[in-house]
């Protein structure tokens, strides 16, 4: 009897080793796991929202929808800027390039009870794919690792109430352009003695004293280079913008994102 309970004893102790041994492979996949998931970058944020919604849908947020399209915009060298470009026309470019070409710009604007016709979204389309995901759109100085709250973002500060889309080589005779334009009206304003009337010229209702109109596709005097200015949102700010991406893994469009729609509440 005192032989069996022995044998019993050692065959425990066995087989207790034996799934200990079992188990340890298992613990330190896992433990790795949990390591790699701490310690791995990240290579892209997604936007809040799916910006489909807003393109596939006369209405959204029980907010109707109109769609505006301001013409093609030339984009000779691929690299894209996005700004306010009033203020910050010297903007680097987004660090991702597209096929040079000429491409339709689309305005989303959102019809809103209480502030009146908002744009909610300006589109440059590359593509009629559907983007599959939204990735932010970053200039070589964004770090996403910054990025440590759900909210944050990376996007361009907005201090004359618009933003733009425009080729960055488009930008380089834009700022040649200001600037030989300040020479020689050292004492005028560039919006009162040249935009103005080119924004009013878009005006749904020209007798309408206070319809100014809301945007521009200006061509660069003796050039085939345009830039584009349109209204942002609900104005000043900094606002984001995203990289369209198609199920294979493609660029087919680059929005701006003036936060009027599809805006997530954080806590």
């Amino acid at each position: 009897m005192r032989k069996l309970l022995i044998f019993a004893i050692i065959l425990s102790f066995l087989s207790c080793n034996s799934s200990d041994k079992k188990t340890e492979p298992q613990k330190e996949k896992e433990m790795f796991g949990l390591f790699k998931k701490k310690t791995e970058k990240k290579t892209e944020v997604l936007s809040h929202a799916d910006y489909n919604l807003i393109f596939d849908n006369k209405e959204i947020e029980e907010t109707p929808i109109e769609l505006l399209e301001i013409g093609m915009l030339n984009v000779p060298s691929g690299q894209i800027v996005v700004c306010d470009p009033l203020v910050y026309s010297e903007t680097k470019p987004l660090t991702s390039r597209v096929k040079p070409g000429k491409y339709p710009i689309k305005i989303y604007i959102a019809k809103t009870k209480d502030s009146g016709d908002r744009y909610a979204i300006a589109k440059l389309e590359f593509s009629e794919k559907k983007a599959e995901k939204w990735v932010m759109a970053l200039r070589e100085e964004d770090n996403i690792a910054e990025l440590t709250d759900e909210a944050d973002y990376f996007g361009f500060p907005v201090d004359a109430g618009l933003g733009g889309f425009y080729d960055f080589q488009s930008g380089k005779e834009y700022v040649k352009f200001e600037s030989e334009f300040m020479k020689a009206n050292p004492d005028g304003n560039i919006y009162d003695d040249l935009f103005a009337s080119e924004f009013k010229k878009n005006a749904k209702d020209q007798n309408d004293e206070t319809d100014y109109g809301d945007w521009i596709n200006f061509q660069l005097p003796n050039s085939e280079l345009n830039i584009t200015m349109f209204h942002s949102g609900y104005g000043d700010g900094t606002y984001p913008s995203y990289w369209g991406i198609d199920k294979d893994g493609e660029i087919v469009s680059l929005v701006i994102d003036f936060l009027v729609l599809l805006v997530p509440e954080y806590e």
